[in-house]
């Protein structure tokens, strides 16, 4: 099972005027990949004037730490998010099968 992923706005807001949405973006998979987020599926993109960033996360810690870094490397900037916590606790009861 999964969690349900939720919508996490940044600061909101646009773009400053000059400023270089794409290498932001850029910086930012620089920063997931170099940090223990980086073996996470988790892709950053601009689509239709916002930043989308959407995967699977092990845990909801591994949540907030990735929604911390994208807070901080796109204040400013209208940021959506679809990050899905994978369910990785052993069942509490055991599997019947038939």
């Amino acid at each position: 099972m999964t969690e349900p992923a939720a919508e996490h706005a940044g600061t909101g807001g646009t773009a400053r005027p000059g400023e270089n949405v794409e290498y932001r973006v850029a910086h930012l998979r620089d920063r997931l990949a170099a940090e223990e987020l980086g073996e996470l599926g988790v892709r950053a993109e601009i689509r239709a004037g916002a930043v989308v960033v959407s995967g699977t996360v092990p845990s909801a810690q591994c949540r907030e730490t990735l929604l911390r870094t994208v807070d901080e490397a796109l204040a400013g900037l209208p940021v959506h998010t679809d990050v899905v916590v994978a369910e990785n606790a052993s069942p509490d009861h055991a599997e019947e099968l038939s």
